[in-house]
C-alpha cells in the first residue's frame, strides 16, 4: 500500500492508492486534480483500469457514484427485510406491466420540458466514460469557472423563472446589474423582477438604486407593493417622492394609517399629520386634500355622538362606519320638516359636506324611513321647491322608479304609498305590469283607465269581491271611462 501526500483542494491530507480509497478520494480530489503531480495521476489511473470488470458488472456490490450524498440517501438499514421499490423477486417484466403509463405530454408541455432538460444538461454535468485524462481536466476546470466567474444573465434569469436557487452575488458592476434588472423586465416574470431588485436594493447605495429603477416603471410597481405590504411605508415613501409621484405617496400614507388601526383616536391623530405633512403643502391635489378633511369631519361627528349619546347602541354602531351608514343614523334621528338645522345632524347637510349624490341620499332615506314605517316623511325626502314658484313643490326622484316601488312593496308599503309611486310611471304598459306585480289593485286599474281597456276593466271588477272599496273603486273608473268614451263619440258624430 503506497501513502501519498498531495495538496488537492487547498488542503494538504493523506491518502491511500487502494481500490476503496481512490474511489472515496476521487470526488473529494476532483476539484483539485488540476494541481495533482503527475506521478499520483498515473497510479491512480493504473489502480483504476487494474480492477477486475465483474466488480462493476456484479449487482452484489454498490456500484460507483460521484455523487456520494445521493446514494446515502438511498441507503436502508440491515434490518428491514423490504427494498425501497419492493421485493428484490419481482422481475422487471411484472413491474412495467402493473404500471399504468400515462403520455408525457399531458403532464408537462414539450417546450417546459425542453427548457428544463437544456438548463439539466447545462449546469449537471457529468463525466463520460473513457475520455482522457486531459478532457476529464478540461471539463472540471470549466465547472470552477462556472463557480468563479458570473454566468450569462440570461441563464440566471431562467433559473428564477423555474424556481431554482440562484446567486446574484456574482454581478458586482453597475452594467452588469442594469443587465440583470433589463432582463429580468423583458422576461415579465413578477418573481424574478423582485428577486433582481431587492438584489439590487442590499448591493447598491439609495440614491443609485432609486436612479436605476426611475425608467424602470415595471420594477417600481414590484418593489412598491413588495414594501407596502410589509408596512414598510417609510422606505415606500421615500421612493415615491423620489420619482415625484407625491400624490401617490401621500393616498400610500393614507390608505396604510387608515388601515392599519381600529384605534379613533390613534387614527384622528395619524391623519391631521398625514394632512399636514402631504396635503396642505403647496400643489397638492385638492380633491384628496377634501377628502382627508371630510373623513377626519366624520370621525370627529361620530366620536362626538357617542359621547352626547351616553354610549348608546345605535352611536356605538356606527364608530368608524362609512358616511351612508352614517347618515342612515342621521335620517333615524332627524326630525323631518326642520329646515333650521344646518348642521351635520340634518341628514341633507351631511350629504352635502360629504358630497353624497342624490340618488344614494334617497336611497338610503327611504329605506330608513320604510323601515320605521314613517310614510309621510316621503314627501320631505322626495319633493322639491318649483323655481318659479316656491310655495309650490313637485315630486323628483332620482333613483329607478320600478325598483324604488319593488323595494317599498317588500318592506310591506301600504297600498296608498305604492300608488303615488305608480303614478309617477308614465307609460301605462310598464304601470299596469308593476302594479299587477306589487298586487296593487288601485294601481291596475288605473292603468286601465289609460289604456282605455273597457273590457279588461269589466273583467278585472268582477274578479274583485263585492261591497270592497276596490270593487267600488273599479265600477266608478269604468262608468267615468264610459262617460269619456260617449264624450268622445258625440265629439266625431258633431
Amino acid at each position: 500500500m503506497q501513502v501519498f501526500l498531495c495538496n488537492g483542494a487547498d488542503k494538504k491530507f493523506k491518502f491511500e492508492t487502494s481500490f476503496n480509497s481512490v474511489c472515496y478520494c476521487y470526488d473529494f480530489l476532483r476539484p483539485g486534480l488540476r494541481r495533482l503531480p503527475k506521478k499520483f495521476c498515473k497510479i491512480f489511473l493504473r489502480e483504476m483500469e487494474s480492477k477486475d470488470d465483474e466488480y462493476w458488472n456484479d449487482s452484489a456490490n454498490k456500484s460507483f457514484n460521484f455523487d456520494e450524498d445521493d446514494v446515502a440517501v438511498l441507503e436502508i438499514a440491515s434490518n428491514n427485510k423490504r427494498s425501497l421499490f419492493g421485493e428484490d423477486t419481482v422481475s422487471e417484466s411484472n413491474y412495467g406491466s402493473s404500471q399504468r403509463e400515462l403520455p408525457l405530454q399531458s403532464i408537462i408541455s414539450n417546450e417546459n420540458l425542453e427548457i428544463i432538460l437544456q438548463e439539466q444538461s447545462r449546469h449537471e454535468m457529468t463525466i463520460p466514460k473513457g475520455i482522457s485524462l486531459e478532457e476529464e481536466v478540461k471539463l472540471l476546470r470549466k465547472k470552477i469557472q462556472e463557480f468563479n466567474y458570473a454566468p450569462s444573465v440570461a441563464s440566471v434569469i431562467r433559473k428564477l423563472i423555474l424556481g431554482k436557487s440562484c446567486s446574484l452575488e456574482m454581478f458586482r458592476s453597475m452594467a452588469e446589474k442594469e443587465q440583470l434588472i433589463d432582463e429580468a423586465i423583458a422576461s415579465g416574470c413578477g418573481n424574478a423582477i423582485l428577486k433582481v431588485t431587492l438584489f439590487l436594493d442590499q448591493t447598491l447605495k439609495k440614491k443609485l438604486f432609486y436612479t436605476l429603477l426611475q425608467t424602470r416603471p415595471e420594477a417600481v410597481h414590484h418593489y412598491v407593493n413588495y414594501l407596502s405590504l410589509r408596512l414598510k411605508v417609510t422606505e415606500c415613501t421615500d421612493l415615491l417622492v423620489f420619482l415625484g409621484r407625491h400624490h401617490e405617496a401621500s393616498l400610500l400614507q393614507f390608505s396604510i394609517f387608515v388601515c392599519s388601526t381600529s384605534n379613533l383616536d390613534i387614527k384622528r391623530q395619524r391623519l391631521k399629520k398625514i394632512y399636514s405633512d402631504y396635503f396642505s403643502q403647496p400643489g397638492a391635489n385638492t380633491f384628496y386634500a377634501q377628502l382627508v378633511i371630510n373623513y377626519l369631519n366624520l370621525l370627529e361627528y361620530q366620536t362626538g355622538e357617542l359621547h352626547s349619546s351616553g354610549g348608546s347602541s345605535k352611536a356605538l354602531a356606527i364608530q368608524d362606519k362609512s358616511v351612508l351608514e352614517t347618515l342612515n343614523y342621521v335620517c333615524g334621528k332627524y326630525k323631518w320638516g326642520d329646515t333650521s338645522l344646518q348642521t351635520n345632524d340634518n341628514p341633507f347637510k351631511l350629504a352635502e359636506n360629504h358630497q353624497v349624490s342624490q340618488a344614494q341620499f334617497e336611497w338610503v332615506a327611504l329605506n330608513e324611513r320604510a323601515r320605521q314605517q314613517a310614510w309621510l316623511d316621503f314627501d320631505h325626502v322626495f319633493e322639491r321647491k318649483a323655481w318659479l314658484n316656491l310655495k309650490q313643490k313637485s315630486f323628483k326622484i332620482n333613483i329607478p322608479i320600478d325598483r324604488t316601488i319593488l323595494r317599498l312593496h317588500s318592506l310591506n308599503a301600504p297600498d296608498p304609498v305604492l300608488n303615488t309611486f305608480l303614478a309617477k310611471l308614465e307609460d301605462p304598459q310598464r304601470r299596469l305590469a308593476l302594479a299587477k306585480k306589487v298586487h296593487s289593485k288601485h294601481g291596475i286599474v288605473d292603468a286601465l283607465v289609460l289604456l282605455k281597456d273597457r273590457a279588461e276593466l269589466e273583467s278585472y271588477q268582477n274578479s274583485l269581491d263585492n261591497g270592497t272599496e276596490e270593487r267600488l273603486y273599479a265600477a266608478n273608473a269604468l262608468k267615468s271611462l264610459n262617460n269619456k268614451w260617449k264624450s268622445d263619440a258625440m265629439k266625431l258624430i258633431k
